[in-house]
């Protein structure tokens, strides 16, 4: 079974498309490594124990598949950093990267292969980006129209598989403070058809994130 596992620290508002998150990781970096030098005193350990030390130090909240990172460890990293140096130094050799979702804010998720030219791999986004925007409109379709779920009002994982027909499978859900909803937000999702299959190259599962913000989720506003 998938576990989500959440650390805390401050998060941003919205839906957060993960492919779009993708190509914006460069960018939202970028922003990042603006921010203030942090200490680090972060020994080589389990990756899911230094993730919460890092959070500790920075402020930055994670998300994670707790089943992806169980046996790996990371780097030791020491002394005054950069946030995304020291990020980028604590996951060396683990095989995973960090998304970022936004500055304050990221997502750890298996690196992948390199794409064989700057053409197809940009090629190979946009098919991604509009395979998100499929899931998410669908997904939020679905979410608020239950209204017991008061999407918006508390931040939300989603993890699920796509089979070859479009539909959703194996959907989990980590929604932060009410995890009495989570068996409703994966019933209601389980099983939902998307009408059009994920792109041969889509690494899964995927993932979507609602974050906490005043009110419903924007999407949700009649």
């Amino acid at each position: 079974m998938m576990l989500l596992a959440w650390i805390v620290g401050p998060f941003c508002c919205g839906f957060v498309n993960m492919a779009a998150a993708a190509q914006a990781s460069g960018r939202e970096a970028g922003a990042a490594s603006r921010s203030e030098p942090a200490a680090f005193a972060i020994d080589s350990q389990p990756l899911h124990d230094a993730l919460q030390a890092y959070s500790r130090a920075t402020g930055r909240s994670v998300l994670y598949d707790a089943g992806q990172v169980a046996h790996l460890r990371s780097t030791a990293i020491n002394g005054r950093l950069d946030p995304d140096a020291a990020l980028a130094a604590l996951l060396r050799g683990t095989g995973m990267q960090a998304r970022f979702a936004s500055t304050g804010a990221f997502v750890i998720v298996p690196v992948e292969p390199p794409a064989p030219a700057a053409a197809e791999g940009e090629r190979r986004m946009a098919l991604h980006a509009a395979f998100y925007g499929r899931v998410q409109r669908v997904a939020t379709s679905i979410l608020c129209a239950d209204a017991g779920l008061a999407i918006g009002q508390y931040r939300l994982a989603i993890s699920a598989y796509v089979s070859g027909s479009g539909v959703l499978q194996r959907v989990r859900a980590a929604a932060q403070g009410h995890a009495e909803l989570e068996p409703r937000i994966e019933a209601s999702l389980e099983g939902a058809r998307l009408d059009i299959g994920p792109p041969p190259t889509l690494a899964q599962p995927i993932v979507l994130l609602v974050t906490h913000q005043a009110g419903r989720l924007k999407a949700c506003a009649s």
